[in-house]
């Protein structure tokens, strides 16, 4: 960022003084956050991009850089404005012809200015647009005449604000230190340069690990927690914001997520300029495998959880708009990732249920009204989720995909679809050699199905765990994986996904009620981000799921006795639930009302 700005100031219009509120500046690439440039700007014609040095875009003689780009338009469709006027900073150094342009999806794009302006270092031109119908993404776009450098585009609301925000930002760590340090000193750094937001900004960071006592950033504070999981972390901030009285919003924060501070700026300014008293902005969240591509723009829960707008290219901008203008606002069962979710305090109603991780911030947007809306730029980056898949993983999903069908009417399919969609998932990973993880499913079947009791009792989830990661040998992750590559064949998408080989993948339990004198001599790998599939696990004598680049994985052999053992319990499992189908379901929506209450909390909280 460039030097600290009057954000907010009165402006003399007429007889008038109005509020300018600085609502959106510039985002340049960054190394360790995201340095993908078209997602922050594009050019043609000429020479132009972003010197790391000066710290700022460039465009030679004949070039044209323009901010039609994920990071750099602005949103003004998300701003429910009336009489308002809009205005654009341009600070640069150069010779240079200007375009403001309004891009919609489906319509024509609108040409908002165009002029030619020379300015020297520390000259700013400021555009009033024009007095219309705002409804797209509005983006600037510089034709250099003469070599230019471009240090803000800072985009400004004239008028008045609808209501007053103000964030406590909460992030919940074990045993991250450092990562937690970084985003302290990245906050820091920020706020430095924006401190018109620093009086309605605060920091709660709490420490579940027991190895974070401070952090270097002025506002922030430290709170030790007993090791409730994230659920239990981020509870712990919001009892804290709401008690103190701290602030109007919470954001909730993953600690191991990247994120551009600017972030908050937008965050604050689309929900200041709200007439929806429950409007709250859902982080988008992309991989740090692939930061060019969108992996979760929101999601939505139908049968299961379902990203928006996964695999989009980022760096096409007409991607971004159909993403942005697009999508329907309001979508059915909509629910916010906890890696960037801000909320008003006064919406909520039903507390976080204490699943310790996976499904508490699905069920926490379930269970209350928000409207829930997403910006570009306003997004996590951080690890891939398969990466990350365990046993472990696999129980706490299965175990809050059941709870959310057994609690919200809106979302129940029936005793029958249930099982249907239980015996998916746990067919996937017994069928494919992956007996850890289906043994683990089974296992969160059996937690569910003892309702209360088995909630409060295992809050901390220690024994659980401990369960179910002494349970996991084969499939636990190894540093370096040795292999033979004359012994294996690589993953194949389409093998033995015939209608004759379905047949009998089916009626033989996916090969395991075959022969092994019947099996293939080679065994299969699969990336680690593509694992246990059935069909090309179909008789192969083991499975290796590696990942390429760092040669860490795990080897799963065939095992018909685990296999058929898994397979037993399973169904006496899914036979128990229908008996019990209705009688779960009240119990569940009753727990909305009691595991999920502000004073269960309170007496968690106590007993540390």
């Amino acid at each position: 960022m460039s030097d600290v700005p009057d954000v907010i100031v009165n402006e003399q219009i007429g007889n008038d003084m109005q509020l300018v509120n600085l609502v959106q500046r510039l985002v340049m690439p960054e190394p360790g956050i995201n340095s993908e440039y078209p997602l922050f700007f594009h050019h043609h014609g000429g020479v132009a991009g972003f010197d790391t040095l000066k710290k700022a875009y460039f465009a030679q003689r004949g070039a044209t850089i323009s901010f039609n780009s994920y990071f750099n338009s602005f949103p003004v469709h998300l701003y429910d404005l009336d009489e308002h006027a809009v205005d654009v900073e341009i600070k640069a150094s150069g010779t240079f012809i200007v375009q403001i342009v309004m891009a919609r999806h489906g319509r024509s794009w609108e040409q908002l200015y165009q002029s030619r302006v020379e300015l020297t270092d520390g000259e700013v031109e400021k555009i009033r647009l024009p007095t219309m119908l705002l409804d797209g993404l509005i983006y600037v776009e510089i034709i250099s005449l003469r070599d230019t450098l471009i240090y803000d585009v800072d985009y400004s609301i004239v008028g008045e604000i609808h209501q007053s925000v103000s964030l406590t930002a909460v992030i919940t760590t074990f045993k991250r230190d450092e990562a937690v340090q970084e985003t302290g000193r990245r906050m820091q750094s920020y706020f430095e340069n924006n401190v018109d937001l620093l009086d309605k900004f605060k920091l709660l960071v709490i420490d579940n690990g027991g190895d974070t006592d401070s952090i270097p950033f002025e506002k922030s504070t430290v709170i030790k927690n007993r090791n409730l999981g994230g659920a239990g972390g981020f509870t712990r901030g919001l009892m804290e914001v709401v008690e103190n009285q701290l602030s109007s919003h919470v954001l909730f924060m993953d600690d191991d997520a990247s994120f551009f501070p600017e972030s908050l700026r937008r965050t604050m300014s689309v929900l200041q300029y709200s007439k929806t008293d429950n409007r709250a902005v859902c982080g988008a969240m992309i991989t740090e495998s692939h930061k060019w591509r969108m992996w979760e723009n929101g999601a939505t829960f139908d049968q299961r959880c379902k990203p928006i707008d996964n695999g989009r290219d980022l760096g096409d901008f007409g991607e971004v708009v159909a993403m942005s203008i697009g999508q329907p606002r309001n979508i059915d069962n909509k629910y916010a990732g906890w890696w960037y979710f801000c909320f008003p305090i006064a919406s909520v109603n039903v507390w976080p249920f204490p699943f310790f991780v996976r499904g508490d911030d699905s069920y926490f947007s379930l269970a209350n009204d928000f409207d829930i809306i997403t910006m570009p730029g306003v997004v996590a980056i951080q690890e891939d989720f398969f990466t990350k898949q365990t046993p472990l993983t696999l129980y706490l999903d299965m175990r809050y995909h059941l709870v959310h069908h057994l609690t919200f009417e809106n979302i129940e399919i029936g005793q029958k679809s249930l099982s249907r969609l239980m015996s998916k998932f746990f067919n996937r990973f017994n069928n494919s050699y992956h007996y850890e993880s289906a043994d683990a499913i089974c296992q969160a079947i059996e937690d569910v199905l003892a309702g209360d009791s088995f909630w409060e009792q295992n809050v901390d989830m220690a024994e659980r765990r401990k369960l179910i990661n002494s349970n996991t040998q084969n499939e636990k992750i190894q540093n370096a994986i040795s292999m033979n590559l004359g012994n294996v064949t690589h993953h194949a998408p389409q093998r033995n996904k015939g209608r004759w080989k379905s047949l009998l993948r089916r009626f033989s339990y996916n090969g395991h009620l075959l022969p092994d004198s019947l099996q293939y001599q080679k065994g299969v790998v699969f990336p680690l981000d593509v694992r246990a599939i059935e069909h090309d696990t179909f008789l192969r004598p083991y499975t290796i799921t590696v990942d390429p680049a760092s040669g860490k994985g795990y080897i799963c052999k065939i095992d018909k006795q685990a296999y058929f053992d898994n397979r037993k319990r399973f169904k006496d499992l899914v036979r128990k639930l229908e008996a019990n189908y209705e009688q779960l379901s009240n119990q569940y929506k009753e727990l909305s009302k009691t595991l999920a209450a502000k004073a269960a909390w309170e007496e968690r909280f106590k007993s540390e």
